[in-house]
Order: structure tokens, then sequence, then C-alpha cells
């Protein structure tokens, strides 16, 4: 249940403030990597990785895209 809280939350903020579909992206994306960070936090015996950011994904994304 909690863990619908840190999905919905912002998805309803997103939506309240009409935001462009880039930054929905962006903010779920974020939200998104923010619940996996916390779930490894307590997990401690999971190796966490390093965190993208938003722009990184979208670079590393589109270039598989031109590979295509």
């Amino acid at each position: 249940m909690s863990n619908m809280k840190f999905v919905l939350v912002p998805g309803v903020i997103v939506l309240l403030t009409g935001c462009s579909a880039d930054s929905a992206k962006r903010t779920a994306y974020e939200t998104l990597q923010n619940v996996q960070q916390r779930e490894c936090v307590e997990n401690s015996g999971l190796d966490c990785g390093q965190r993208d950011s938003y722009d990184e994904y979208r670079r590393k994304r589109d270039e598989l895209k031109q590979a295509d």
C-alpha cells in the first residue's frame, strides 16, 4: 500500500498541474527510481548500483533507437 502512495501521489500532482508530457515522464521515472532506491536500502543484501538521471536515461534510450 505504501508503494502505491509513492506512485499515485506524484501522478496526481502531475495531472493537476497540467505539465508537459516530458515533465510527466520525468516525474514518473524519478518516482520509480526513488521507490527502487528505497527498496534497495530496506533490503541491504541487494546491490543497489548507480542511478541514472532522467537525462542520462533518455540519452541512452535515444542512442539505442538510432542504432536500430
